[in-house]
């Protein structure tokens, strides 16, 4: 298996329709992936960069999520306007700032 720079995990879990906490794949995350992956094989960065499908990241409250790794990094809220800045910054190495989803403050137990 080839070794890539970085990995994008693009959540496209399906929860039943009227779910409260909705999904990402009724948000549109299913033709985001296929999106993401078309935009990063425009750039010819397919040997630097992988997009993978993955189930539940439980990240529902911020819409249609992609993580980053290695830099553990959430986009939230992702459409499709904003594939092809994804992937552009994911092949030069930068983050799409507007889009992470902040990590929560820890608390103390």
């Amino acid at each position: 298996m080839p070794h890539r720079d970085r990995y994008l995990f693009v959540c496209i879990n399906r929860r039943p329709d009227g779910d409260p906490k909705g999904s990402c794949a009724e948000k549109g995350s299913e033709k985001l992936a296929d999106d993401l992956k078309a935009a990063i094989a425009k750039l010819g960065a397919q040997k630097r960069i992988r997009s993978c499908r993955t189930s539940c990241l439980d990240l529902c409250e911020t819409g249609a999520s992609i993580v980053v790794e290695p830099d553990h990094v959430v986009y939230g809220r992702v459409t499709a306007a904003d594939i092809d800045e994804i992937a552009l910054a994911t092949s030069e190495g930068r983050i799409v700032d507007r889009l992470v989803v902040p990590r929560p403050s820890p608390t103390k137990t």
